[in-house]
């Protein structure tokens, strides 16, 4: 009898996993090869940095119990823009999004533009932008405590030649790219230090993931950066740099 309660049990915990494990893994993430919305990934770095690049301090300084999104107009929009990692450990934010916007976390991101670069062409640009992004990197994304998406590469500098290296250890449902020029405003009061006042042509370059709509309901999002130096050079990209940021969203309809 024993037996046979137990394996009835069992028939019934297999039948009922399958669910569980569907409802766990169901967060999607747009891929490389996509247009998240119709909107290309050109378009959609061009709008993060426009906007974060847009705010004062205390409108790119996190509070507690607050909502800092990169998109404050992010009701009428199909993406809902989270914070970069630039950001120090920040407090947990609370967000309530629409069921049917998309979330863009990003990793590990820089850029360039032509007003600290001065005359520099649109390849210069994307040089640079890749220079601002050295060392070992390493990010995790979580949904709900589940990993969604991973990085862990290396960009640096050759001692000898001074040309670029990169090597993926990993790169899972993260979508690495080198913009192409586009125009970035920079305004006198931007939170970014030591910034040339202006419209400039811009590129930018990083690793960002987008995450698909997620259902109704309670969910946490979260995500971390682990950036150590890679040899004896320097640059912005080669300062240690280590961050967690969590978001609770509560996704309504």
């Amino acid at each position: 009898m024993f037996l046979r309660i137990f394996a009835i049990s069992f028939v019934l915990l297999i039948c009922f996993l399958p669910s569980v494990f569907i409802d766990v893994h169901a967060v999607g993430t747009f891929s490389k090869e996509d247009r998240p919305f119709n909107i290309t990934y050109d378009a959609w770095a061009s709008e993060y940095w426009n906007k974060w690049i847009g705010k004062n301090v205390d409108e790119a300084t996190p509070k507690a119990g607050g909502c800092l999104l990169v998109n404050d107009d992010n009701k009428s929009q199909p993406m809902v823009m989270l914070m970069e990692t630039a950001v120090n450990s920040p407090p947990t934010q609370d967000c309530k999004v629409s069921s049917n916007q998309g979330i863009l976390v990003p990793l590990w991101i820089g850029w360039c533009d032509a007003g600290s670069e001065k005359g520099a062409t649109a390849e210069q640009l994307t040089d640079c932008a890749k220079r601002q992004n050295l060392g070992r990197i390493i990010s995790e994304v979580k949904v709900d405590g589940l990993t969604v998406a991973n990085l862990d590469v290396t960009q640096s500098i050759n001692p000898t030649s001074g040309a670029l290296e990169y090597k993926i250890n990993s790169l899972n449902n993260v979508t690495e790219f080198s913009s192409k020029p586009f125009s970035l405003i920079i305004p006198a009061d931007t939170h970014k230090p030591n910034q040339v006042t202006g419209t400039w042509d811009s590129v930018s370059q990083g690793w960002w993931v987008f995450l698909e709509p997620l259902p109704v309901g309670k969910h946490t999002v979260y995500y971390n950066i682990r950036v150590t130096p890679t040899g004896a050079l320097t640059s912005p990209g080669t300062s240690p740099h280590f961050s967690d940021i969590n978001y609770n969203l509560d996704v309504v309809k």
